[in-house]
C-alpha cells in the first residue's frame, strides 16, 4: 500500500474514533449534568451495595464535577482540541471505568450502571462491551491522535475547554437547585401526578436489600426503613404510580386529586431537618393557598417510625400523607420540592428553594388564576434549548476567532497594489 494511502486510511481512522470516542463521553456527561440529582441517587445505590459511607457534599461534589469533565472530554475529543490532554484524560477515564463496568457486568450490584442517566438505560453487559470498543478507540487515539490537525486552532482551544466545562456545569446548577431542564422520567409536564402510564399496577414489583438477602416487595407491602432500595421491576406495560397512604396505611391517591381544581403538593422523598429552614416559606405559601380554596398536601418519603418524627417535628397545618420514597424522587427533585396541578395534570416543578421570594405577593396572573400561575417551569424544553444554541453559538464563535487571523491575511493580500 502506497505511503499516502496509508496516512489517507489513518486519518480517517482517527477522525471515526475521536467522533465515537467524543459522542459516547458527550453524551455522557449530558445526561449526567441535565439530571445531577439522578445521578447522585445512582452512585448512593453503589455506596449501599458496598457498604460505604461518604459525605453527602462530597457525593454532590463528585457527581458534578465527573459529568462535567465527561462532557468536557468529549468536546475536545471529537474537536481535536488538546490533542494530548484530551486523550489521555480518556484513557485514565477508561482505565477506571473499564475493569468497574466489568466487575458490575459480572456481580450486577445494581440493575443499570447510570452510564447515561435515565435518557438511556443499558444492559450491564452491554454498558461493559460499549467501554470495550471505547478502550479500543482511545488506545488508539493515544498513538495516532497527533496525526491530523483538529477543528480549532491551538489559540482558541482553551477557550473551548472553557465553554465544554461552563455549559454542563450550568446544567447541574439549574437541575441541582431547581429541577433538570430535560426530564426524562415518567412523571413530565402535563402527565398525571399519580397515574403517568397504562394502568396495570399488579405488575410492578420493588426490590430490597436487607444483610444481603434480597427480596421483591409489592407496591401496597413495602418494608421498613431497616431494608435498602435496590430496584423497580416491572413489566413492559407495568405503569409508574404512586401510591399515597394515610395513617392506616390505605391508599388514597384517587381519593385526594380533584379532577378539576388546581393543587399544590409538598414532595419531601428525605424527610429531616433541612426541611425546617424552609418550614416558613411552606407556612406562608399554605396560607395564600387556604385563603383561596386551593388544597396543599404533603407527601413524605417515610414509613413508621421516621414518618412520625417528621411531622411531629415540623407540626404541619395542611394533610401529610406517606408515599415510596423512590417514587416521589421519580416525581420531583429535591430535598424538598413543590409540584403544581391543576386538573391532576403537572403543570410545573420545582424545588422549594428555588420559589421566587414574592411568589405570594404577585398579582400578574390570569384571571381566575393564583400566584403559582405566574411560576416557569424549566423543564418544558425552551430553556434547554436555548442554552444548547447558547453553547453552540459560542463554538462557532470560537472557530470563527480562530480563522480570523486566515481572514485578515486574506483581505491584506487582496488589498495590496500589484507591482
Amino acid at each position: 500500500m502506497k505511503i499516502k494511502s496509508r496516512m489517507r486510511l489513518r486519518a480517517a481512522a482517527v477522525v471515526l474514533c475521536r467522533l465515537a470516542v467524543g459522542a459516547v463521553f458527550i453524551l455522557s456527561g449530558w445526561s449526567k449534568a441535565v439530571d445531577p440529582a439522578g445521578f447522585i441517587i445512582k452512585i448512593g445505590e453503589y455506596l449501599s451495595a458496598w457498604h460505604m459511607q461518604v459525605p453527602h457534599e462530597a457525593i454532590v461534589a463528585g457527581a458534578i464535577a465527573l459529568s462535567a469533565a465527561e462532557f468536557c472530554t468529549g468536546i475536545l475529543v471529537a474537536a481535536g482540541c488538546l490533542k494530548r490532554v484530551a486523550v489521555w484524560g480518556a484513557a485514565a477515564m477508561m482505565a477506571f471505568m473499564l475493569p468497574l463496568t466489568l466487575y458490575i457486568a459480572i456481580a450486577d450490584p445494581v440493575a443499570d450502571c447510570g452510564c447515561f442517566g435515565d435518557f438511556l438505560k443499558i444492559s450491564n453487559w452491554a454498558t461493559f462491551g460499549k467501554n470495550v470498543v471505547i478502550t479500543a478507540a482511545v488506545a488508539y487515539l493515544t498513538v495516532h491522535n497527533r496525526c491530523i490537525r483538529g477543528f480549532y486552532p491551538a489559540p482558541v482551544q482553551w477557550l473551548v475547554a472553557t465553554a465544554a466545562l461552563a455549559f454542563p456545569l450550568t446544567l447541574s446548577m439549574i437541575g441541582y437547585f431547581v429541577q433538570p431542564v430535560a426530564d426524562f422520567r415518567p412523571f413530565t409536564l402535563g402527565s398525571g401526578i399519580f397515574h403517568a402510564g397504562n394502568e396495570n399496577e399488579t405488575d410492578a414489583g420493588f426490590v430490597y436489600e436487607r444483610d444481603g438477602e434480597r427480596r421483591t416487595f409489592a407496591l401496597d407491602e413495602l418494608p421498613d426503613d431497616s431494608w435498602t432500595f435496590v430496584e423497580a421491576e416491572t413489566s413492559d406495560d407495568a405503569w409508574a404510580d404512586i401510591a399515597v397512604r394515610d395513617e392506616d396505611g390505605e391508599d388514597v391517591s384517587a381519593d385526594i386529586v380533584d379532577p378539576e381544581a388546581p393543587q399544590a403538593w409538598l414532595i419531601v422523598p428525605d424527610p429531616g431537618l433541612q426541611f425546617l429552614s424552609r418550614s416558613h416559606t411552606v407556612n406562608e405559601l399554605h396560607s395564600y393557598l387556604e385563603e383561596r380554596g386551593i388544597d396543599f398536601t404533603a407527601l413524605v418519603g417515610s414509613r413508621g417510625a421516621g414518618y412520625d418524627y417528621w411531622v411531629d417535628l415540623t407540626r404541619p397545618t395542611f394533610p401529610v400523607y406517606s408515599a415510596e420514597d423512590t417514587s416521589l424522587e421519580q416525581l420531583a427533585r429535591g430535598s424538598a420540592a413543590v409540584v403544581y396541578t391543576r386538573g391532576g395534570r403537572i403543570v410545573w416543578k420545582r424545588t422549594l428553594g428555588s420559589l421566587p421570594d414574592d411568589l405570594t405577593e404577585r398579582t400578574d396572573y390570569p384571571e381566575g388564576g393564583n400566584a403559582l400561575d405566574t411560576v416557569e417551569p424549566v423543564d418544558d424544553g425552551r430553556l434547554s434549548w436555548f442554552l444548547t444554541i447558547i453553547f453552540a453559538a459560542t463554538l462557532v464563535a470560537l472557530y470563527l476567532l480562530g480563522q480570523s487571523p486566515k481572514l485578515l491575511r486574506l483581505v491584506t493580500a487582496r488589498k495590496t497594489p500589484a507591482a
